[in-house]
């Protein structure tokens, strides 16, 4: 990605297909796949699917996180102000979450939490 956001490479070289994106506070979610990726072992062409989560301030981006395929779910530790119902029934509040949990193949992709 370094690559490509740099200049070092153009953009024919993997292509982003833009499939959802939502703003929580200073964060943008961003997800979308990579229709024509190559996979690694085999050489076949297999969707890659990806997820950015941007942080910004002051107008600019200050943090880039990347994730391939990766179910991607985001939490509030402390949400600001919590029902009894939500404290007893969902401790952490579900912010986000992609669309993507398992792969167009039907195979499950890895899973991590977010916390912020």
């Amino acid at each position: 990605m370094m690559r490509l956001l740099t200049g070092v490479t153009s953009c024919d070289t993997f292509t982003f297909k833009l499939t959802g994106i939502r703003g929580i506070g200073n964060r943008v979610f961003v997800e979308g796949e990579a229709p024509s990726a190559r996979g690694s072992i085999s050489g076949l062409k297999k969707p890659v699917y990806w997820v950015h989560i941007w942080t910004l301030k002051d107008g600019k981006i200050t943090q880039l996180r990347e994730y391939f395929n990766t179910a991607i779910l985001v939490t509030d530790l402390k949400p600001t102000a919590p029902t009894p119902h939500e404290i007893q029934h969902h401790p952490c509040a579900s912010l986000w979450h992609n669309r993507l949990w398992k792969s167009k193949e039907g195979r499950e992709l890895p899973g991590l939490i977010l916390a912020i």
